[in-house]
Parts: structure tokens; sequence; C-alpha cells
């Protein structure tokens, strides 16, 4: 490339050479030179255009393409050159003012370190300087400091320690310490449950722009959780829309929700279809399991039933761990939909859903187990299986487990109890 006798279509390569010290000297500068050299040559390639019939079949159209493709390089190459650089420069600013004391700095470094900006992981580091960010009262340090105590990150959970510094951070005004402190009380992580308290650190966080506490605050009028809170629709997705115009992925899901079935709002698939598709590209597998139902039963005003699209969705739902996504894609393998029939694909599919608690998953599991579909018939584990789904109650469970009883199917023939089960089945 270096001798080429139009090396001009190559400095941006040559200067990451430089750069890298690959079969080279490293020399910084003059790979910045080459990077800046392909930047600059855009205008001069600009006008070129201009004065030539380039988009009339000039035979020097391949040629010049190369040097576009060199001028998109340099510019990306550039910009990591520099980025690194700032970054690199920001870490040494925040060591020497965090020996210094500044609890800002202290927490900035914190944070390099926990996320490898400028330098490797290393929790350890991380946990010292967020512990003395902490310690000079720095909000943000006192909640991420909470959030290692939380997760057990390089060290044990303890969520009353956790507890103890997210009030810390809240009572400074930080809106995710806030949130963070309404979450414990919501679930009992460190302190007693107390969804009053939940909902009035939720509400702090919220009105402080915080998009996750806007989520969970619509969640209590969504649900009427706590003493002083009477279940709101509307404001449940005033909320919910708060949440997802500000990002936050299980805001964008709720929303949808909400204009599916017309909670606060009124029905509007193809707002419900545009919301879980937003969440859905956001990694959230709720959303991604409510966009392949979308597709599967042709839901909002321009989604065609699409069983390969919604298997894809129901695919990548599963992959992160949603119960209910995996028992859709269990049976889109069980019956064929946007896939070819896979009853041993479907089986696993179930039995980790059946395993994360989805009621639908366990009784299809258990329907396996009867039917021998991708495993061997045992009639006691199917009906081991529609006792627990019934239990969760799925109606469908229910009814196949009157069955059981009914002819005996894993277990003893019992009249009594399978018109029980048939006589309280809820209406579908």
């Amino acid at each position: 490339m270096q001798y080429h006798k139009e090396n001009s279509y190559f400095t941006s390569i040559i200067g990451f050479f430089y750069q890298h010290g690959i079969d080279c000297i490293i020399d910084r500068n003059k790979a910045l030179e080459l990077y800046l050299l392909a930047v600059n040559n855009e205008n001069s390639l600009k006008q070129k255009c201009i004065n030539s019939n380039l988009l009339n079949g000039n035979n020097d159209e391949f040629y010049d393409t190369l040097q576009y493709i060199n001028v998109i390089i340099g510019k990306c190459l550039l910009s990591l050159f520099y980025y690194k650089d700032i970054i690199l420069d920001d870490r040494v600013k925040y060591f020497e003012s965090a020996r210094k004391g500044d609890s800002i700095a202290q927490y900035n470094l914190g944070y390099c370190y926990q996320y490898g900006k400028g330098i490797a992981i290393d929790y350890n580091e991380a946990f010292k300087w967020y512990t003395k960010s902490a310690n000079n009262g720095c909000a943000e340090g006192q909640n991420n400091l909470g959030n290692f105590y939380f997760y057990g990150r390089g060290i044990t959970i303890d969520y009353k320690k956790a507890f103890e510094l997210y009030f810390k951070s809240a009572k400074n005004g930080y809106n995710l310490g806030q949130y963070n402190l309404g979450y414990c009380y919501q679930y009992g992580k460190g302190v007693r449950k107390n969804y009053n308290k939940a909902f009035k650190w939720y509400s702090r966080s919220a009105n402080n722009g915080c998009a996750l506490a806007q989520n969970n605050l619509g969640n209590c009028y969504y649900y009427g959780r706590g003493v002083l809170v009477i279940k709101n629709d509307k404001k449940a997705f005033e909320l919910y829309f708060k949440s997802a115009e500000n990002g936050y992925s299980l805001g964008q899901c709720n929303l949808g929700y909400c204009y599916q079935y017309g909670k606060g709002i009124e029905k509007n698939y193809y707002e419900a279809f545009k919301w879980y598709s937003r969440s859905a590209n956001n990694g959230c597998a709720l959303a991604q399991n409510n966009l392949g139902n979308c597709y599967y039963y042709g839901r909002g005003v321009l989604v065609i039933k699409n069983d390969k699209k919604a298997f894809e969705l129901y695919f990548k739902s599963a992959e992160n761990g949603y119960s209910l996504g995996q028992c859709n894609l269990g049976y889109c393998y069980q019956y064929g939909k946007g896939i070819e029939k896979n009853y041993y694909e479907a089986f696993k599919w179930y039995s980790r859903s059946a395993n994360n608690g989805c009621a639908l998953a366990q009784n299809n599991l258990a329907y396996c187990y009867e039917n021998g579909i991708g495993t061997e018939k045992d009639f006691n584990k199917a009906f081991e299986l529609y006792s627990k789904s019934a239990n969760n109650g799925c109606a469908l469970a229910q009814n196949n487990l009157a069955y059981c009883y009914k002819y005996g199917i894993g277990t003893e023939k019992d009249f009594n109890k399978a018109l029980e089960l048939y006589a309280n089945m809820p209406i579908i």
C-alpha cells in the first residue's frame, strides 16, 4: 500500500498500521497525520465529482470509489483515535482529582473501573472509589455502591447495606437512588415491604425525570398498590407514556399494552405495534413476545399475519429468558408455525418455560408427556404437571386434570374430583 502509485487510496489503513505498530514502529503522530489526510480528501473528491462525468461511466469510477472508502474509514479511525485519548485524559484527570478528595471525581473513577472506560474492568477498584465517593457525600457514589451490595459485584450480597446506601442517595436528591429505595420498599429488600413508602419514593424519582421510576409508579396506579393508591388506568397510561418517551424499554412495552387493550386510552393496535417494536428493538423480552403475538395474529393496521416473523420474535424473547416467549416458541416448534415441526425442540422450550413458572407451558409439557411428544410417555409426570399448572390458574390444565381423574390417567379414577374441577373451571 505504501509504495502503490496511488497510495492516497490507502492512507487511513496505513495510519492504522502506524497507530498499532503492525509491521512497523508505533508512530501515533504519523497515524494522526494520515487519518487527517484521508478525511481532508473528501472536499477535493466532491469537487472532482462535480467537474467530471463520474456518474456517466468515467473509467476512473473504480479508483474514486476507493478514495471515498478511504475517507469513510479515515473518519471512523480518527473518531476512535480522539475518543480513546479523551477517555484516557479523563481517567488521568479523575485520578488526580479523586486522590485530592473530590467526591464526583471519585465516583467518575469508580465508573471507569466498573465499565472499563479507558481501563480494564476492575470491580475491586470500582468498589474502592465508590466507597470513598459515598463517604464524601456523593449521591451518585452512594447509589452505585448500593448497587454493588445489592447485586454482589465483587462482594457478598447485602440487601440491608444496599438499602442504607440507597436511602442516603435518595435523601441527597439523586433520582436513581430514589428509584432504588422505592424498589427496596416494594420487594422487601433490606427492609420490610411497604407499598406506601415505595409509592412515595417512586413519585419523587419520577418527578425528577427517572424513566424507571415513571414505569414503576405507573405499575402502582395500574395495580392499585398502596393503601392510598386507587387503581387508575389513565394515570398509569400517562406515566408509562413518560417512561416510554424517556427511552425505557419496559415503559415502552407497558405503553404498547395500554394501547392494545384500551387501558387508560382508546384501543389502538397501530400504536401498540409501534411501541412494542421500539421496546423489542431495545431488548425487552416481554415486548419481543408481544410483538410476536402481533405478527402471529395479524394485529395492527399495517400488520399482516406472519408466522415466520412471529417465530423470530418468540425466539429472541425465549433466548432473553421470558417464560411466555419460551412457551410460544415451543408451540411454534410443535405445530410448525414459522418453522418446521420439531417435537424435541418443542419439548425443550416447554421444559424451560415450565421451570420458569409459566402455567401454560406446564400444561403443554404435561401434554407432551401424556402423548409422547418429544419424549417418552409418562402418565405420572403428565398428571403431576397438569396439577401444578391447574394450581397456577391455567384453565386448560384444569380441564386436562379433570380428564385425568375421569379416566384414571396417572392417578386413580375419581369422578367426584373430576366433576369438581369441571364445575369450577373459569369461563374462557
